[in-house]
C-alpha cells in the first residue's frame, strides 16, 4: 500500500472543510445576530431568514459550478450561524425556534409571554432600530438627589 491509497489528501481536505465550516459559523453569526437586531415584527424576521437562505443558495451555486467544493463548508456554515445569530438577534421564539424552544424545554419566559409582553418587546426592538432610548419599565428613582451630598435624602450618607 503506497500512501496515496490511505487517503491522508482527503482527510486534510476533510479537516480543512470542518474549520471553514466553523469559521462560517462564528462569522455567520455575527452577521444574523445584526440582521436580527434590525427586524422588529415576525414579519421582518422571517423576511431576513429567507434572504439569508437565498444568499447562500446563490453562494452554494456559485461554489458548484466554479468547481471549489471545498468552499461548501464555509457556505453552509454561514448560513446556519446567520440563522442562528438572527434568532439571538431578535430575541424571541418564533417559527421552527419556537418549536425546538418548547421540545427542549427552554426559554420558557419568551414561550409563554402574554400579548402585552410581546407588545412591549416589539416597542423596544423598534426603538432600537430606530435609535431611540428603549421604553422603561418602570422608575428606579423615588426622589431627587441631594444637591448638597448627591445622595437620596432618605438614605442619608455612608461612612
Amino acid at each position: 500500500m503506497d500512501e496515496n491509497s490511505l487517503g491522508t489528501g482527503s482527510f486534510a481536505v476533510a479537516i480543512f472543510v470542518i474549520m471553514l465550516f466553523a469559521f462560517g459559523l462564528v462569522i455567520g453569526e455575527h452577521v444574523g445576530e445584526e440582521m436580527g437586531k434590525k427586524c422588529v415584527e415576525k414579519r421582518d424576521f422571517h423576511l431576513a431568514n429567507l434572504k439569508i437562505l437565498a444568499a447562500g443558495v446563490v453562494a452554494s451555486a456559485v461554489v458548484w459550478a466554479v468547481q471549489m467544493l471545498t468552499l461548501a463548508g464555509l457556505v453552509l456554515g454561514l448560513m446556519a450561524g446567520a440563522l442562528a445569530g438572527a434568532k439571538i438577534g431578535f430575541g424571541e421564539s418564533v417559527g421552527p425556534w419556537k418549536f425546538a424552544d418548547k421540545y427542549f424545554n427552554v426559554n420558557k419566559d419568551q414561550t409563554n409571554r402574554t400579548e402585552a409582553e410581546k407588545a412591549r418587546r416589539r416597542a423596544v426592538r423598534k426603538a432600537r432600530k430606530e435609535g431611540k432610548p428603549e421604553p422603561e419599565l418602570m422608575s428606579v428613582q423615588a426622589e431627587t438627589p441631594n444637591a448638597e451630598t448627591g445622595a437620596n435624602v432618605e438614605k442619608g450618607t455612608r461612612h
